[in-house]
């Protein structure tokens, strides 16, 4: 008994293991979650068994399984040991298995060059599939992988593909080559049979092959703007059709053209209009050099079209786009126009809409560019860079921002800067937004030097700040404070004496709080101005000898400095007043007393800098050459170039002096924005060229459309309007199906003639080649030929009918109930072979 009952256990646990497995399948399309459980229980021995099977279903989940790892870095299994096992697999019918392996041979195919060969085969077989997603596909696995011996193999692939009717396998095409070009970039063996496939994608008809052609020309060709002579036009009209993402390099692309290969625009005066003699000038690289106070703009026709279509990109949601066209017009225009043609607008709406901190950091980096060059393009949005009390979370955007308003001030504005800023300083008074506090207090140094008396509130505001012990003001705070400050006093000392003498007080008061550079600026300050105000400064070095030691290195030796510019003044005031051939007395002059105080604690130093400059200024004194530490002590300091230019400028082609607000920008963002020189030359202007006879470079090129050439049919070429007989084909199947009830009813009410052209109802329609579509045609003379039996068998029916009729009505015996029974019969049957004629037409 227990032995029968044994067998039919392991069956149903069996069972019951075939149905868990099957459910967790089957919900796998219901969530992820319930696959990955099941895939997890897929054992390696499990793995290579379901690669070998012939089952579709299985060989799918082991290669779901492999890419499962892979995308884990799941090192417990060796995924490069199933190599054979996944290459021999690539001859599968179903795509999605094909996909799968090609991920994997991306990973491994370095690894195993020789095995991967064994699959280059199977998908140039598929690169002549019917499906262009396939060919495309298989266009896309060959040029990924990175084996040198393939290169040829797969420029050859390409060479044929170029030319393809799909429009989708020629953009694929482009960045195959792409690919390619950067596989050979150091041999550069292909690199002219891939310029010569990029002119044929340039002339291509179709927006998304160009799109590609334009990726392929930036990265691979940047220089070779000849390539675009006969294609200028027709890009510019078809800008607003081209892939977003491609919009952006063509955009620059053909801003760097018209800078080679298009005069500049000439500035006409108006004032001079009204004279008759109207005054022009070729646009200057610094538009601030324009001379005339109103003036028109007169551009080249080509340049022209070009910045029309910018505009039609005004409402692009692609920020790339709308910065490309705000660089273009910047290169190519004057800031009126700029402003005019609303960009700067949208790309302030683009940074408000953006949730992308990295995007925001970019669109604000250009902003700062653009405005350190021309302040007016961004007046009229001066609100949207104040800071948000709430929402400052992101230092680095708050930082940038207040960079821009810096870059913004102007006389009209700078009394709401000024207290905007003051707001920032004092309210972000936390470690955390140091940096908040700094780029405001750089921000309020540009605003000082708008006019002096601003200059004088600036500086004496910084200094209450610093001595209001409530605020409390970090060490880096004060640090740039400080130098702030001796920027500002710099320039004009003697204009600053006051805010100078508040500055000592600074130096007694916050000797702790003051970092170490904080204080050495302030002491180096103290000894520029020695030779002005000298009064007060023994005073000072006498106030700092005792706390010498408690001093940090750099305050040290700025103590150090200080007393040697103090003595060395000191040496040339006693003679000028005493005489030249008398003796400087060292031993009884107060301020030599204190430099020889300054020099014994250096001497003994922990640092062997503070000790090396003491012994060097002690021989300058002890040798007596006062004319060489004059030279070294009292020479003019440069002024520092933190704000070196207020007003925006265009840097030309031999101005390399740029804002100092742009340093410390990226490095891309620079050499984005930076401007470009104008190269175009007379002899290459198109009114030049008709007047001497020569064509014009910029005649449109033939355009090659190879959607004329496709060998199938798909949803978008039946209805296409240049396939009019494809046209008239679906025209007639669809009246066909939709009046196929109408002449059935017109048949019910005694139609003599029936012709249908139905298709069953129950048939599933689906894509079709053209060989599979002219499959099914003959099967349709079938029925016809039924019809025209069924009716020639009608008509002899009824002359037959007719000629018993005849003989009926010879007869005299017969009587008048007996004919018409005979008619009745008649035409039951004649009525009972239509019905059956039908029957046969509609059930064949």
């Amino acid at each position: 008994m227990v032995d029968s009952v044994n067998p039919i256990a392991s069956v149903l646990e069996s069972a019951r293991t075939i149905t868990m497995d099957a459910a967790a399948v089957a919900s796998s399309k219901l969530g992820e979650s319930s696959y990955t459980q099941y895939s997890k229980k897929i054992t390696p021995k499990q793995l290579r068994t379901m690669l070998n099977s012939r089952n579709t279903r299985d060989l799918k989940d082991a290669m779901k399984r492999i890419i499962s790892l892979m995308a884990s870095d799941d090192t417990s299994t060796d995924l490069s040991s199933y190599f054979a096992d996944v290459v021999k697999n690539i001859t599968s019918n179903d795509i999605k298995i094909k996909r799968l392996i090609c991920i994997y041979l991306l990973r491994f195919a370095e690894r195993e060059p020789n095995l991967t060969l064994l699959s280059v085969n199977s998908l140039q077989k598929t690169i002549s599939d019917t499906n262009p997603e396939v060919r495309c596909f298989a266009i896309r696995s060959l040029s990924d992988m990175k084996i040198a011996s393939l290169n040829p193999m797969i420029l050859y692939t390409l060479k044929t593909s170029v030319t393809d009717p799909s429009a989708l396998v020629r953009y694929e095409v482009a960045f195959a080559l792409l690919k390619l070009f950067k596989n050979d970039e150091e041999e550069g063996e292909f690199r002219e049979e891939i310029s010569n496939l990029l002119k044929d994608l340039l002339a291509d008809a179709d927006p998304r092959v160009i799109s590609g052609a334009v990726i392929l020309l930036k990265e691979c060709f940047p220089s070779n703007l000849e390539l675009l002579h006969g294609h200028f036009r027709r890009y510019c009209r078809v800008l607003k059709e081209i892939d977003s993402w491609a919009q952006g390099p063509l955009i620059d692309l053909l801003a760097k053209y018209c800078k080679q290969y298009l005069p500049r625009p000439m500035i006409i005066d108006c004032s001079s209009e009204e004279d008759g003699s109207a005054k022009q000038i070729p646009l200057p690289d610094n538009c601030s050099e324009i001379p005339f106070m109103a003036y028109n703009v007169s551009y080249d026709p080509d340049l022209s079209l070009f910045l029309d279509n910018l505009k039609t990109l005004i409402y692009s949601p692609n920020p790339i786009v709308i910065l490309a066209c705000c660089n273009a017009y910047f290169q190519l225009s004057v800031p009126s126009h700029m402003i005019n043609s609303k960009f700067p607008d949208a790309l302030v709406r683009s940074y408000l809409c953006s949730s992308n901190a990295g995007l925001k950091d970019t669109i604000l980096q250009s902003i700062i560019y653009l405005s350190a060059l021309e302040p007016t393009l961004f007046q009229s949005h001066l609100t949207q860079f104040f800071l948000s009390p709430i929402n400052n979370n992101n230092i680095g955007i708050s930082s940038l921002k207040l960079r821009i308003l810096s870059n913004l001030v102007n006389a009209t504005n700078v009394k709401g800067i000024v207290k905007e800023l003051q707001h920032y300083i004092i309210s972000f008074n936390s470690k955390k937004y140091s940096k908040i506090i700094i780029e405001s207090s750089n921000a309020l140094a540009k605003c000082g030097q708008l006019s002096t008396k601003l200059e004088t509130y600036i500086m004496n505001w910084f200094i209450e700040l610093m001595e209001d012990e409530c605020t409390n003001l970090k060490p880096s705070v004060l640090d740039v404070i400080v130098n702030i400050i001796r920027q500002l006093v710099q320039n004009e000392p003697r204009r600053h004496l006051a805010v100078i003498l508040k500055l000592s007080n600074v130096l007694n008061t916050q000797k702790t709080a003051l970092a170490d550079n904080a204080r050495a600026g302030i002491i180096w300050l103290f000894g520029e101005i020695a030779g002005i105000c000298f009064d007060i400064c023994p005073d000072l070095l006498r106030q700092l000898i005792p706390n010498f030691v408690d001093e940090g290195v750099e305050s040290r030796g700025q103590i150090l400095l200080f007393a040697a510019k103090l003595l060395s003044y000191d040496i040339d005031k006693f003679k000028e007043s005493h005489g030249l051939e008398v003796e400087y007395d060292f031993k009884n002059s107060r301020i030599s007393q204190m430099f020889n105080a300054v020099l014994f604690f250096c001497k003994v130093d922990d640092e062997f800098d503070v000790r090396d400059r003491a012994r060097c200024f002690e021989s300058l004194f002890n040798s007596k050459k006062f004319e060489i530490a004059s030279l070294l002590l009292q020479a003019p300091k440069p002024l520092p170039l933190y704000y070196s230019q207020m007003n925006g400028t265009r840097p030309g082609q031999n101005n390399v002096n740029l804002p100092s607000s742009i340093v410390g920008l990226d490095q891309e963002i620079q050499n984005y924005c930076k401007y470009i020189p104008w190269t175009y030359t007379a002899s290459e202007d198109n009114n030049t060229a008709a007047e001497e006879g020569r064509e014009d470079i910029r005649s449109e090129s033939p355009v090659k459309d190879y959607s004329r050439y496709k060998k199938s049919f798909s949803s978008s070429s039946f209805i296409s309007k240049s396939s009019s007989s494809s046209r008239a084909f679906a025209s007639s199947n669809i009246h066909g199906i939709t009046n196929g009830i109408d002449q059935l009813d017109l048949k019910k009410e005694g139609s003599d003639t029936i012709t249908l052209n139905t298709v069953p109802f129950n048939k599933k329609y689906k894509l079709q080649s053209l060989d599979e579509f002219f499959q099914d045609i003959p099967e349709k003379p079938k029925p016809r030929l039924k019809k025209k039996i069924i009716i020639q068998e009608e008509e002899e029916e009824e002359e037959e009918a007719e000629e018993d009729d005849e003989e009926d009505s010879d007869e005299s015996g017969t009587s008048s109930d007996d004919g018409v029974d005979d008619d009745d019969t008649d035409d039951t049957e004649s009525s009972s072979d239509e019905d059956s004629s039908i029957d046969e037409e509609l059930h064949p």
